[in-house]
Parts: structure tokens; C-alpha cells; sequence
């Protein structure tokens, strides 16, 4: 009697242990992850990874489209009308100074408009900061003629000014005090960065160049190394020429 019974006792218990055993060895896995600082640590980051992995294979969300660009500006700026331009006006443009020449840096905006790194450029001449690397707000409102910058500084100077003319539409010149404005004809070249393969140079016709000549040398008030006196001709260079890219390649200043 006692031997199918037992036979069935035994059939019994041999049905319950892999059950068992499957439950013990999940249970020493959890275990051993929670009492080590180590495992619960690659466990962090292989959830981290893995989370960035699915995120990864997602749709990326469609973004913003671009504003519409601005129609260009070809004229000449005043010290007081320069101000305008910060971007804080309704278009948002914001113009700056360098070395004579006025830039359209609205491309640029997150930069030079407001909050940007160099806002306090925005609306302004540019030039001393760029040239003595002195990014402060306390940029005179009065026309700076450069004229106590060194040769060290003026060379930064126009180191920054190439590389502006290689990324920013060149809009026309900023005027020293009682300096009449250019009268820009419908034939003017419109006045583009370097890198865009425009030359950039602005068309005179054979009027100005002769009122150019007779003008000019009569109306220079400043000295040779004042920068505000180069010709409205150099204002962009040549296609071409060598460009420099962001602001902290090698060791010269960048245009950003």
C-alpha cells in the first residue's frame, strides 16, 4: 500500500523544485543588483542608454519655419541713426559698425541682437570693442574716430572687418560729423559677403569719381591711420579671398 503512494509523494515533489529553483535564482539576481552600490550603478546607465537609443529612433519634431528675409538696405548711417538698428525695432534688423563700414547682421541676431552674447554692438560701431577684445555697454554715442588705437589694435581691427565682409551684406558707411550721405543710384551693385562669390564692390559713375577727387582730399580732417577715412570702394573684398569660420578658431577673433 505504502508503495504507490510513495511513488506519487515523490512525483510530487519533483514537480515542485524547478519551480522553486526558478523563483530562488530570480530572487539572488535581484539580491545581488540591489546590495551592490556598483551593480545598481551599470543598471542606471544601461537604462540611461537604452532610453536615449528608443528616443533616437523617434520623428523628429517638425521645426519653425524660417522668418522671411529682410529687403536689403543700400544707404548711409549717422552715428544716431545706426541706433535704430538694435533689433528691438518691429523687423527686427540689427545693423553694426566696422572700421567705417555698416553691416546688416540680422542673419546673425542670435549674437547681436538682443540678449545675444555681443548685443551692445548691435545698433553701434563696433570697432574699439572688436579692437581691444572689450565686450562692454559702455560704447560712446558720439562718433569715434579711432584715432588713439594702436597698430596692434587697428590690424585686429581690420581683421574683424574682413571677416565680416566674408559672412554680412555690407549696407553702406557710417558718416563722420557733417559728412553728406551717398547717393546710392538703382545701378548700384547690391553689396554681398565674399562668400556668396559677389565682389561686392559698389559701381560709381564717372560724376562721383571726379567729385571723389576734387572732395576728398580737402575734406579729410582725420590721419592716415584713421580707419573711418578708408575709401567707401574697400568695402567688401574680392571673391575669393580666404575665409575665417567661428569665433574661437586658431588664434585670430572670428565673426560670428
Amino acid at each position: 500500500m505504502s508503495g504507490p503512494e510513495t511513488v506519487a509523494s515523490t512525483a510530487s515533489t519533483m514537480d515542485e523544485q524547478p519551480a522553486e529553483g526558478s523563483g530562488s535564482l530570480l530572487y539572488d539576481i535581484v539580491y545581488e543588483i540591489v546590495s551592490s552600490p556598483v551593480n545598481l550603478a551599470l543598471v542606471g546607465v544601461i537604462s540611461f542608454l537604452l532610453y536615449k537609443i528608443s528616443k533616437s529612433r523617434q520623428q523628429p519634431a517638425t521645426l519653425p519655419p524660417p522668418p522671411p528675409e529682410l529687403p536689403r538696405l543700400r544707404r548711409d548711417f549717422t552715428v544716431a541713426e545706426l541706433k535704430q538698428y538694435d533689433g528691438t525695432q518691429p523687423d527686427g534688423r540689427v545693423l553694426t559698425a566696422i572700421n567705417g563700414n555698416v553691416f546688416d547682421v540680422t542673419k546673425g541676431k542670435a549674437f547681436y541682437g538682443p540678449g545675444g552674447t555681443y548685443a551692445v554692438f548691435g545698433g553701434r560701431d563696433a570697432s574699439r570693442g572688436l579692437a581691444t577684445f572689450q565686450i562692454t555697454s559702455s560704447i560712446s554715442d558720439e562718433y569715434d574716430d579711432l584715432s588713439d588705437l594702436n597698430s596692434h589694435e587697428m590690424e585686429s581691427m581690420r581683421e574683424w572687418e574682413m571677416q565680416f565682409k566674408e559672412k554680412y551684406y555690407v549696407v553702406g558707411r557710417l558718416l563722420k560729423p557733417g559728412e553728406k550721405p551717398t547717393n546710392y543710384s538703382d545701378e548700384d551693385e547690391d553689396t554681398a559677403p565674399a562668400s556668396e562669390g559677389a565682389t561686392g564692390v559698389r559701381k560709381r559713375t564717372a560724376a562721383e569719381l571726379v567729385k571723389a577727387a576734387t572732395e576728398e582730399p580737402a575734406s579729410s580732417g582725420s590721419s592716415p591711420a584713421s580707419p573711418a577715412a578708408a575709401p567707401a570702394e574697400a568695402a567688401v573684398p574680392a571673391a575669393g579671398a580666404a575665409s575665417q569660420d567661428g569665433p574661437d578658431a586658431g588664434d585670430k577673433p572670428k565673426a560670428e
